[in-house]
């Protein structure tokens, strides 16, 4: 099968949905070709700068082939529009047409399955209120009225959206009216086949002998952009409390220097403590070792993929779903097929309750390793790319 999908930006050195989604692809016999644009640095695309901005480029990875292509226009960073893709479709002729997001070159996959029905075409979706509809223009402008438009003239083709989180699905039937029957979960999974490699390493015993922990230590990895949402200081605040220096955090992860006040908390909290570890940003390599090294993860608050990746690692998750510096829930029931998730109340301060959850899970360790198998199993049921690509192929 030929498959050509749609996004704003690709870097195959990157674990996101795009690159695994391509792997899995190619790796169960099918033929995968990517527009996107020519942004190569996800620094850049967040903070709207195109440096490589030109003609046409094309490049060959190892699972697919990358058509990068200008934006012709990019407005305020919300409404991006490549130059036109209908040539590209055409030469391409693939099965399945798969649009990642709600992009105004949607419209010309909708004039190609038009004239070619024997393709299908899908899309997912990745807003929802706690990273989209900050103000009430964008909820009832840009997204109620301007997109709402162009996806109003892609649903009657589009065999089925994929919200990504559950909250997706309310973000899209308040704004986008998009009913029950056309949507169907599509969780961000990991790369098993990396993580089983992994955790067959040394990775795990080299990194705790890095680190000066005992394998009969308890060692807990969080991670992601340092940033208020993150709350990260919450768990250092947990676990220097505890007092136990056989309980290490491992934080993977950098802050932007323009969150000084921000970065200066978190080195109030980790300065001189021998059982915290500051890695600093890592690669893809980097954090699958240093969660191989670990026994738990806790992400307070902001939900990532480090928290899926968390549980393709076998990894019991502790997590915050809410708080007052997010809007909406982010509901992470979903990631908890077999009690291998604990949330935190957010009616009560996190920091006391991660040292409560901390101190029972390092007492009593039959209880975490029930959580690791049960993390394995969620894994390996919803979160396998393999898996995800079938969900997608159906629809085909």
């Amino acid at each position: 099968m030929k498959i050509l999908m749609i996004c704003e930006f690709y870097d195959d050195a990157l674990e996101y949905q795009e690159n695994l989604l391509a792997k899995y692809y190619a790796l169960n016999g099918h033929e995968v070709a990517i527009i996107t644009s020519t942004i190569r640095s996800i620094q850049d695309y967040y903070h709207d700068r195109d440096p490589g901005r030109g003609s046409r480029q094309e490049e060959r990875t190892d699972h697919a082939r990358v058509i990068r292509l200008p934006f012709r226009y990019n407005i305020l960073h919300r409404i991006k529009i490549f130059e036109s893709i209908a040539n590209i479709i055409e030469d391409e002729a693939p099965d399945l047409l798969y649009f990642h997001d709600i992009i105004p070159n949607i419209l010309e996959g909708v004039r190609y399955v038009k004239r070619h029905p024997d393709c299908a075409m899908i899309m997912d979706y990745h807003a929802d209120i706690s990273n989209s509809g900050a103000n009430w223009a964008s909820r009832h402008i840009l997204h109620g009225v301007i997109r709402k438009w162009i996806l109003d003239r892609a649903r009657p083709h589009l065999k089925k959206i994929f919200p990504i989180v559950p909250a997706g699905f309310d973000f899209l039937r308040t704004y986008y009216d998009v009913t029950d029957a056309e949507m169907e979960l599509l969780p961000l999974g990991t790369d098993q086949d990396y993580a089983r490699a992994v955790l067959a390493s040394d990775a795990r015993q080299r990194i705790r002998a890095r680190l000066g922990a005992e394998e009969s230590d308890l060692v807990i990895f969080t991670g992601g952009k340092l940033t208020p949402l993150k709350r990260t200081e919450d768990l250092l605040m947990a676990v220097n409390g505890l007092d136990d220096t056989s309980i290490h955090i491992i934080v993977a992860g950098a802050g932007d220097p323009t969150l000084s006040d921000y970065l200066a908390v978190i080195e109030r909290h980790s300065a001189n403590r021998p059982n915290i570890h500051m890695a600093g940003w890592q690669d893809r390599s980097g954090v699958y070792d240093l969660m191989a090294a670990a026994d738990l993860a806790i992400f307070p608050a902001s939900q990532s993929v480090m928290w899926q990746q968390s549980l393709g690692m076998g990894l019991p998750l502790i997590v915050g779903e809410e708080t007052e510096l997010q809007r909406g829930v982010q509901t992470v029931g979903y990631l908890n097929r077999h009690d291998n998730l604990i949330i935190l109340d957010p009616s009560r301060p996190f920091s006391a309750q991660i040292a409560e959850h901390v101190r029972r899970l390092a007492d009593d360790r039959a209880r975490l390793a029930a959580m690791a198998v049960g993390a394995r199993r969620t894994a390996a049921e919803i979160l396998d790319y393999n898996a995800i690509c079938a969900t997608t192929l159906r629809y085909s």
